[in-house]
């Protein structure tokens, strides 16, 4: 397809300008910025047809793209950074954290493992003493109870093991096989590390020695809450400094169904990518938090089986002197299980905290100063401007009819379009405006579009044909509004739709080689070579149903004189 080819070969000249800046940008995200820029009706490709671009048009989109790239604040390739991020960042997911972490873990630990399990049946004492102290790095490492080298944090799990496995213990340990060493070094390893938390909870433990989880939790807790909070907040002061601005330099009449403004549209669109950001950037952190608060649900309920397992073991404690081990160990065991879920939900915290500050860092201080500046600029011209414009709805609508996009319609029930009035969107080419309603124009599609006010939805329902072609070609030719109501994916997936690969004629068959190969394929025996498995099958089906009807009895062959057939000749009827 001529339109894929032109998209593939702008993608490598923007590679070989990122190559030759010495900028290492991944592959898959030129190309995702090719395909979605391609589209946009201010730096795209749209005046000029993308099966047959003119150079100049290709030379001047990719110095848009790289220079773009390079600008911090360029508002629509920050937009794009930041959906990328969310798309990119799997530790989002909290099964994927568990995972990695565990993985990762586990190599750097079958190291000391395979050390304790290295000592032969015929120890030494120095040698068991040797494999007690690794024991105790292993436990120590295993639940992440603090350092491996604090020696009081050693002493602390030296003794916690001694009242778990004795010298005698620990020789007979040694004379097990491997692989049921390495079983009971776990259940030892949960126990004892269980023996060591359980001691060291409450007010009276030693925090500055042994690690505690649940402060650990607290604090991150505080900081991600206040970090979240301050981020948001900043982006919603900044979204509400853009509407308000938007809101003083256009006038929308729903009586008259006019638009009115004296600053160009076009130099609005310049403020309105700062909107669009900061509705970006908001968007992102609501869904990081919305991740941090389900984990955060997890640890409460976490908490609670830990100070559930705690209250249990002081109740079996404070009942007897002697306590038979297995009453007590299993609630030891199951108190390090449970500090280990609690690590895992804290490792999920600060990756959460890596993808916010990613997030945040695209999104630079400057431009917020250029957000001001660009509002007292378009503020001072909209004083010049003596002369108002006024437009009507209808007008607006039909300014974009040229506007071509591949774009579905039904693509609009996956986005979060009901923020925004759409019907403010469609007759300006892409300002956003705050919904106040919401209402289902189609009831094919499960689409809920939002309007400032009721009557913007009557006039939107009374003209829906009109209207919705118009809103579709500008949502889908806008790439800050595809980004924002994340239909970048959708457009993408259009366009390798198109490229269509056929499949060819010819398809191999395991059972077809020796075939095709043992086959007379001179033209006079074409007709009895096919290659077409299923004629083979029918072919053999037909063989078999032959062969069943053959007779297998001898008698009928001696009767007729036959039974050396293949050695006999007999004459035809006319040569008697």
């Amino acid at each position: 397809m001529p339109r894929h080819k032109t998209l593939v070969s702008i993608g490598h000249r923007i590679m070989k300008r990122f190559h030759q800046l010495d900028l290492r940008v991944d592959k898959e995200f030129v190309i995702y910025m090719v395909h979605l820029l391609a589209r946009d009706r201010r730096k795209g490709l749209l005046k000029c047809d993308l099966n047959k671009p003119t150079a100049c048009a290709i030379e001047s989109f990719v110095n848009t793209i790289v220079d773009s790239y390079v600008n911090s604040k360029d508002c629509t390739m920050a937009n794009m950074k930041m959906a990328w991020v969310m798309k990119k960042g799997v530790t989002i997911d909290l099964e994927y954290v568990k995972k990695q972490y565990e993985e990762k873990f586990q190599t750097e630990l079958q190291l000391l493992i395979k050390d304790i399990l290295q000592y032969p049946e015929t120890c030494s004492k120095l040698q068991l003493d040797q494999l007690f102290a690794k024991m105790q790095v292993f436990i120590v490492v295993c639940y992440n109870l603090g350092s491996p080298k604090n020696h009081v944090l050693l002493k602390l799990t030296a003794q916690a093991l001694k009242s778990v496995i004795g010298r005698s213990d620990l020789q007979n340990y040694v004379l097990k096989k491997k692989y049921h060493r390495l079983e009971y070094l776990q259940r030892l390893s949960a126990t004892v590390g269980g023996i060591v938390i359980y001691n060291n909870d409450g007010p009276d433990g030693d925090r500055e020695n042994v690690r505690s989880v649940v402060d650990d939790l607290e604090m991150a807790q505080k900081n991600t809450e206040a970090a979240f909070a301050d981020s948001m907040g900043r982006a919603v002061k900044m979204q509400s400094t853009c509407q308000a601005a938007l809101d003083e330099l256009i006038n929308i009449d729903h009586k008259d169904e006019t638009l009115t403004y004296r600053v160009p549209l076009e130099h609005l669109d310049r403020l309105n990518q700062f909107s669009v950001t900061y509705f970006m950037l908001h968007r992102c952190l609501t869904t990081l938090n919305e991740h941090y608060q389900k984990t955060v649900y997890l640890i409460e309920v976490e908490q609670k089986r830990y100070q559930c397992v705690i209250c249990k073991i002081d109740d079996t404690l404070s009942m007897r002197t002697a306590i038979d081990s297995e009453l007590i160990f299993p609630h030891f065991v199951y108190l390090s299980q449970v500090w280990g879920n609690l690590n895992n939900f804290l490792n999920h915290i600060v990756e959460l905290n890596k993808l916010r500050e990613q997030v945040e860092a695209l999104v630079v201080d400057d431009l917020m100063i250029l957000t001001k500046a660009t509002i007292a600029e378009l503020q001072a011209l909209h004083k010049r401007i003596k002369k108002s414009k006024v437009c009507t709805f209808e007008e607006r609508m039909d300014a974009v009819k040229e506007l071509q996009t591949d774009g579905n319609f039904c693509k609009l029930n996956k986005a979060d379009i009901k923020e925004f009035c759409s019907l403010a969107m469609t007759i300006t080419n892409g300002l956003l405006m705050p919904a106040q309603v919401t209402r289902k124009l189609c009831s094919n599609v499960d689409i809920t579009f939002g309007f400032r006010d009721p009557r913007y939805a009557r006039f939107a329902e009374l003209r829906f044909e009109p209207f919705i072609a118009a809103f579709r070609k500008v949502v889908f030719n806008n790439a800050n509004l595809a980004l924002l109501f994340k239909l970048d994916d959708a457009l993408i997936e259009q366009e390798l739709q198109n490229v269509i690969v056929e499949p060819p004629k010819q398809t191999d068959f395991q059972g077809q080689t020796e075939m095709v190969v043992t086959n007379d394929l001179s033209p006079a025996n074409w007709i009895n070579v096919t290659w077409n498995a299923w004629d083979y099958h029918r072919e053999t089906i037909h063989l078999a149903n032959i062969r069943k009807q053959q007779t297998n009895d001898s008698q009928t062959n001696i009767s007729y004189g036959r039974r050396n057939a293949q050695n006999q000749t007999y004459n035809c009827r006319q040569h008697k």
